[in-house]
């Protein structure tokens, strides 16, 4: 029977259904993680022959970026769990400096066979083996039924140890929680308003991806909480069923948590106990545990292990990833280089911090906003990466900025669209500006707003213009406009919010606004941002001398700062200087600061005309 048309395949005590993705030994289901087991199904398939270790990243990691070492550990894995011995091996051989091959002698099956049992000892009947098959199952019933009375007691008894110290001995019962806010914990020491952002950010993450809970992200919380409203009024402004709040005093070994149904203000947690802050491994769990008791949430296999799943368990690296990831977020130039100080003193205490790489790779693109070159910060980003996902190859996070990178940097449109698929897979819940870019290059334009859309929601006060420039280059600009200015109401500092709202005014043949909008930029960034746009418009205007004062400032800024060839290109364009923009264009493309979109860049319309920006195109991979 071909593996194709094999509904089973049998080989020694195990059988494999490739249909049904089980797996069983001895008649009994074993637990395989998805990857696993299309490992397996690949090397059953192939036995014939020894197959490669980089022809199996390419089929079973489909493209996604994995070290051998993740191929090494999935082969262990297999091995342990069908009880194969890779000195004597019955099942997968290595082949020296190649690969592996699959030697098992497989028997035929049909669909309508049982998974086989186990071997029955010398003498015993075929009808002994039907008379113990319940007993069997009566003890495998009885042993799960053992673990889970085990893991409840351990949960009671975590519940009862903190229940003791609350003021609360029998808290409201509260409907089944639809949505929560999570507000920063206040703290007393100053300097260390971090802690309090940092472990309420960690809660909305923990429960947000390990729960079916509702969890409204942090920076939403930080914009109500910045307004010195009450948590009630707040969890009436996000909208959210229940808010969880407290206080932190790190120096006294205080700490208060507060749970409140904002529908009526009742009280589900109301605690104010002492805390060391030794361990904020334990600190997060027991606040993990409070809520979800709180509102009788219980979790599933799956929940459970991901609530507890941990990047790293040295103390002090994930303080230091905390703080790193607080300066992150900042728009100044010191906190970004504090962030990254930061990122890279996590990685020194524990060299295998994956997702401080990750965070250090997140933070070098930043320097982009600061005049930096692509030349300095790209390289450096993609390394931290890299390893990142050499460590751990789960690490969503890493999975979506080395989408970016393929995407924003090497125009390489199908790795990109593996990196943020195997993303999703990771994270499901995961949302990005940059795939929603992604979607749009690719024409999937409906997909691409969803995303946008999507993204925007999550992070409703961010000061990200991905949602208008989607608006932008779909000829939106009324949708973008709105946007903008509702950005701008709370962030007028942000350069990048002017100069798209003075493109967006210019698209509406709103000259003066737009060349309002293109000056704030120019002063707000030193001149990174919105020289270019101020050009075109002036070129556009028949204003050519006001034009050439902005291309010769253009090359003073860049004598200290990194401003991208494109500026030049799109003032070329609006002077009708058609070989000048498309060398510019060049330029750009090979300094890697050239944004795919430019394929909608409603400024290079008339140049979009000419074969030759076609032909540029299509040479660089662009989907047309």
């Amino acid at each position: 029977m071909t593996p194709a048309k094999s509904s089973a395949f049998l080989f020694d005590d195990i059988r494999v259904e490739p249909a049904t993705f089980r797996v069983f030994k001895a008649g009994q289901a074993i637990q395989l993680e998805p990857k696993a087991l299309r490992l397996l199904l690949f090397m059953i398939e192939n036995r014939d022959r020894a197959v490669g270790k980089e022809e199996i990243l390419n089929t079973v990691w489909n493209g996604t970026y994995v070290t051998e070492n993740a191929l090494t550990r999935e082969i262990g894995k297999l091995r342990k769990l069908l009880g194969d011995d890779p000195k004597a091996p019955k099942y997968i051989e290595t082949v020296h400096t190649l690969g592996y091959r699959f030697i098992a002698e497989l028997d035929d099956a049909s669909s309508e066979e049982t998974p086989v049992k186990a071997q029955a000892p010398q003498g015993e009947t075929a009808n002994s083996r039907e008379n113990t098959a319940p007993k069997r199952a009566h003890s495998h019933r009885a042993l799960k039924a053992a673990l889970t009375i085990a893991i409840a007691l351990g949960l009671i008894s975590a519940i009862v140890g903190w229940k003791r110290r609350s003021k609360i001995v029998s808290p409201p019962p509260a409907a089944a929680a639809n949505s929560v806010a999570i507000l920063p914990f206040k703290t007393s020491v100053p300097g260390e308003e971090y802690l309090g952002v940092e472990i309420a950010d960690t809660l909305v993450t923990r429960l947000s991806n390990g729960t079916k809970l509702s969890v409204r992200p942090i920076n939403a919380a930080l914009h109500y909480e910045r307004m010195n409203q009450d948590p009630r009024t707040i969890g009436s402004l996000m909208k959210v069923d229940y808010v969880l709040y407290g206080e932190i005093d790190r120096t006294g070994q205080h700490m208060s948590t507060h749970l409140i149904r904002v529908q009526d203000g009742v009280a589900l947690l109301d605690e104010r106990y002492d805390e060391k802050f030794d361990d904020i491994f334990r600190l997060e769990d027991s606040l993990c545990a409070k809520v979800l008791h709180s509102l009788l949430v219980t979790l599933d296999h799956e929940e459970t292990q991901s609530l507890q799943k941990r990047y790293t368990k040295n103390q002090q690296a994930y303080e230091s990833f905390l703080k790193a990831h607080f300066f992150m977020n900042s728009t100044r130039r010191p906190d970004t280089e504090e962030s990254i100080r930061l990122f890279q003193e996590a990685i020194n205490l524990d060299p295998k911090y994956a997702m401080a790489y990750a965070g250090l790779s997140d933070c070098y693109m930043r320097l982009r906003s600061y005049g930096d070159p692509p030349a300095d910060f790209v390289p450096k980003s993609r390394a931290a990466v890299m390893k990142a996902l050499e460590l751990d190859e789960t690490v969503a996070y890493a999975h979506s900025m080395l989408g970016r990178i393929a995407y924003q940097y090497d125009w390489d449109f199908s790795r990109a669209e593996r990196e943020y698929a195997r993303a999703r897979e990771l994270e499901p819940k995961l949302t990005h500006a940059w795939f929603g870019s992604l979607l749009l290059i690719l024409n999937r334009t409906n997909e691409a707003e969803a995303e946008q859309l999507k993204f925007e929601q999550f992070l409703p006060f961010s000061m990200s213009t991905s949602l208008a420039q989607h608006f932008y280059f779909t000829g939106q600009y009324d949708r973008a406009i709105d946007n903008l200015n509702g950005k701008l109401a709370a962030n007028v500092n942000t350069p990048s919010l002017h100069e798209w709202l003075g493109l967006a005014y210019e698209q509406k043949s709103r000259s003066q606004q737009a060349i309002d909008e293109f000056q704030q930029a120019i002063s707000l960034s030193n001149g990174v941002d919105g020289l270019g746009s101020l050009g075109h418009l002036y070129a556009r205007s028949g204003k050519t001398e006001e034009a050439q004062k902005v291309l010769q400032k253009i090359d003073e800024v860049a004598k200290h700062l990194y401003v991208s060839p494109y500026q030049k290109a799109v003032i070329y364009a609006g002077l009708g200087k058609t070989n000048e923009a498309l060398a510019e264009i060049e330029n750009a493309y090979n300094q890697r600061s050239l944004v795919p979109t430019v394929r909608f860049d409603p400024r290079l319309n008339e140049l979009r005309r000419d074969p030759r920006f076609q032909d540029f195109l299509r040479r660089k991979g662009m989907p047309l």
